[in-house]
């Protein structure tokens, strides 16, 4: 999987603790480690508008310099959804980036957590991707929504909910499998499924290639455990995100 999809894949938010008519401002700084050596190769600036039972978040992503030498990615994208006894359920899903001199745009909408309609553009070549079924796309969520849920300790249940997740090309789920506390952290283990959308030949050597597990960090402050960072391995890398507000 490509750098944008681990940028999209961690974009990681905290609300709960928010009340219902709220703005939060939120930086992420995403590093890699390859052999040891840290290097950060991007960043991206939120922000998360709750009012009544609405929830509508926006962003934008800036790499680094040094990574934009072989992967320049410029984008923004944006979720929209409702509130429904303290669950999160997306209307219309956007993204859009600028890749060297191409740009790409993926627009989803959902009718109760269905897929009612998916568009990329530049379409990509289906015969090369494991088959996307109808019944696949039902009781389904974005990954940013996902990713808000699994940033907040409370919205996901102390880390016990099961994500069924579309992202206009590749449908996965995530299922936590450990939870243990490490120097007064809460560290939640994810591990990721593929059902569909993938390639029919992965690339087994990518090292941006996201790995199956992924860890959140909850630490506990006030008597309240907040996400702190996500640390996600494969055989060749590792990557990192740190959350600050502001």
């Amino acid at each position: 999987m490509k750098l944008l999809s681990i940028f999209l894949y961690f974009l990681i938010i905290s609300f709960s603790k928010y009340s219902y008519s709220d703005v939060i401002n939120t930086k992420y700084d995403l590093n890699i480690t390859i052999l040891g050596v840290n290097i950060k190769i991007g960043e991206i600036n939120s922000q998360l508008v709750i009012k009544d039972s609405i929830y509508n978040l926006s962003y934008d992503l800036i790499s680094e310099n040094l990574v934009s030498i072989f992967t320049p990615i410029n984008g923004n994208g944006e979720v929209a959804g409702t509130i429904v006894k303290s669950k999160l359920v997306p209307n219309h899903y956007f993204y859009t980036y600028k890749k060297k001199d191409k740009i790409k745009t993926t627009n989803i909408k959902f009718n109760n957590s269905n897929v009612s309609f998916a568009n990329v553009n530049p379409p990509f070549e289906k015969s090369k991707l494991t088959i996307v079924s109808d019944e696949m796309l039902k009781n389904v969520i974005d990954p940013t929504t996902a990713i808000i849920i699994i940033g907040d300790y409370k919205l996901n249940n102390e880390c016990t909910v099961d994500y069924r997740i579309y992202d206009g090309k590749r449908r996965y789920d995530l299922q936590y499998q450990e939870k243990y506390i490490e120097d007064n952290n809460i560290i939640c283990s994810l591990v990721r499924y593929k059902v569909g959308g993938f390639k029919l030949k992965d690339d087994e050597v990518n090292p941006f290639k996201p790995a199956q597990r992924i860890n959140a960090y909850f630490e506990l402050i006030n008597d309240e455990y907040i996400l702190k960072k996500i640390i996600t391995k494969n055989r060749f890398s590792e990557i990192s995100i740190d959350v600050s507000r502001y």
